[in-house]
């Protein structure tokens, strides 16, 4: 289904509490008190990739798997996943129908719309058989509806960064202290890559609460991951962290490397099959991920390059420097080479101003209303060539396509509107083969893949 029927999701009153839930979760008999062992993930980034790759090595290892994610990209139940399988229509429906009868007794509970899908989850998680829960927090961690089981087998915190500051505080000490309200009396806790401020809060609550505190082992060199980008392998040594820490399940070295093979995430740098375009569909829509964002389209550019000189023996030691550099030099740089024809190798490249231009990088992009949308684009104006804004579909707190563009051309990048994707494609015009990127907004990346499904299956 597109959205639950209960509660009303039109309704963005966020008001961040336990209070509400643990009334409701005592009026259904406590069904959060009846879950498998649990591994409960906070953060900023990373949260759903790093439960992907966890997921993934647990079920290689035979394990039956409850997952609990958001925000959803085309259908609410994609959030919920009963044994390794997507909830039914019907059966979120039932469990729907009781948590909204419970609620409604008197004295009434006034759930909001995550509250209350969240204790419905932990109802459906309650009625059928699993071996573990990986459960994701849906905003902070200390007062976040999820935060309601006593004791986890492993609690993790991904990387921490700046988001949601008007509820989680406006430093990263502060928004670090709200993540680090999962963490567990005497369970293990296991961190992904933080900045100093955060993490000395973070310890220091892991300190507080004897809980025993680990760091993956960087870098992950020895295997081969599905999801693209430098940051997967953060988020999935931090998986094998979590996956080491916990002590209830046996997992062999062959199964971590076999499952992270086959983990699954759509829309976080995925790569999406298309005739005219190096497509990508990317979620980012944070300072953190826009980092994130022009790291990849750094590494892209300069990958163009080296294949378009065809690297081999380079005699010329000036010129490694170059090919080292994350500067994509899109504009300014033609590569002249004279060519050793009889062993096929560079012999001399130079370098020379004012000449052919790389692959055009286009941005396909909307964002939120609270969202950084000036931090974001500052920080990859640098690697596109040109923005295509579009105002979300059916989403009211969509900044439209216009402010986008006028906060765009504020920072000096070349822009204009599109009225949706296909009209935006359409307005792409480049000679050779461009590098297609649509992010900044998870519901845009959800909106391409309902609008698209025939380019990909989820």
């Amino acid at each position: 289904m597109k959205i639950p029927f209960w509660p009303d999701a039109k309704i963005h009153n966020i008001e961040l509490g336990l209070s509400r839930v643990l009334q409701l979760l005592e009026r259904l008999g406590n069904p959060h008190l009846k879950l498998p062992p649990a591994i409960h993930i906070a953060g900023t980034n990373g949260k759903g990739s790093t439960l992907a790759f966890l997921r993934a090595i647990f079920e290689e290892s035979g394990l039956k798997i409850h997952t609990y994610t958001s925000p959803h990209l085309v259908n609410f139940n994609e959030r919920i996943l009963l044994a390794g399988k997507e909830i039914s229509d019907d059966f979120l429906n039932e469990i729907l129908t009781e948590c909204k009868k419970a609620a409604e007794i008197f004295p009434q509970i006034q759930v909001t719309f995550f509250e209350g899908t969240t204790v419905a989850t932990f109802l459906a998680f309650s009625r059928v058989p699993a071996d573990l829960l990986l459960l994701e927090t849906g905003m902070g961690g200390r007062l976040d509806a999820t935060n309601v089981l006593p004791e986890v087998l492993c609690s993790v915190i991904t990387p921490i960064s700046f988001d949601h500051e008007e509820f989680l505080g406006n430093t990263l000490a502060k928004i670090a202290y709200e993540k680090a309200g999962i963490i567990k009396k005497n369970c293990p806790v296991v961190i992904g890559k933080q900045v100093e401020e955060a993490l000395q809060v973070i310890e220091d609550q892991a300190f507080k609460k004897r809980a025993i505190l680990t760091k993956p082992n960087l870098p992950l060199t020895t295997y081969h991951l599905p999801l693209i980008g430098n940051f997967q392998k953060e988020n999935a040594a931090l998986a094998i962290a979590v996956v080491k820490a916990q002590k209830k399940f046996s997992v062999s070295e062959e199964q971590i490397k076999n499952g992270l093979k086959k983990a699954k995430w759509p829309a976080r740098l995925q790569k999406i099959p298309h005739d005219d375009f190096d497509l990508y569909l990317d979620g980012s829509h944070n300072l953190q991920g826009a980092e994130t964002v022009a790291e990849f389209l750094k590494k892209q550019i300069l990958k163009q390059v080296q294949d378009d000189i065809h690297i081999g023996t380079v005699a010329n030691p000036h010129f490694l420097p170059f090919l080292n550099s994350t500067s994509p030099c899109k504009s300014r740089v033609q590569i002249f080479q004279k060519v050793d024809l009889r062993h096929g190798h560079i012999c001399h490249p130079e370098l020379v101003s004012g000449s052919k231009k790389q692959k055009k990088v286009i941005l396909i992009f909307s964002m939120l209303k609270d969202k950084n949308c000036v931090g974001f684009l500052t920080k990859i104006k640098d690697e596109i060539d040109e923005l295509i804004a579009l105002t979300i579909p059916d989403e009211p707190r969509s900044l439209k396509d216009f402010e986008i563009v006028k906060i765009a051309e504020k920072i000096g990048i070349k822009s204009q509107t599109a009225s949706n994707f296909d009209e935006a494609f359409k307005k792409i015009k480049s000679d050779e083969r461009p590098l297609v990127l649509i992010s900044g907004s998870l519901y845009l990346a959800g909106k391409f893949l309902e609008n698209n499904a025939h380019l990909l299956t989820i």
